[in-house]
């Protein structure tokens, strides 16, 4: 086995099946984005547990939901714009100080 292609099995996402084929043109289903971004955002102690939803399309990820601090919304962001598969992200989470 090349040393490339060892190392690509160490990446965050190289796991992942789409169930058409594993070549370059592979792309993981709206559905497996969504899994993925909400497993994330759930491990983030910096998100309040169920303060975000997602919804994806297309690869493209929609966040909703309410935070206290701006800061959340930043974290929640970071948590799923690098996601394998995600072509873009719509924040529109809303910020409401308690």
């Amino acid at each position: 086995m090349s040393s490339a292609r060892a190392d690509k099995r160490k990446l965050p996402g190289a796991g992942w099946e789409t169930g058409k084929g594993s070549g370059a043109g592979a792309r993981l289903s709206d559905a497996q984005i969504a899994a993925e971004a909400t497993r994330r955002l759930a491990w983030d102690s910096a998100v309040p547990e169920h303060s975000v939803k997602v919804k994806v399309s297309r690869g493209r990820i929609t966040l909703h939901g309410e935070l206290q601090r701006p800061q959340q919304r930043t974290a929640a962001l970071e948590d799923v714009t690098r996601l394998f598969g995600v072509t873009g992200v719509l924040d529109h989470t809303v910020i409401k100080a308690k």
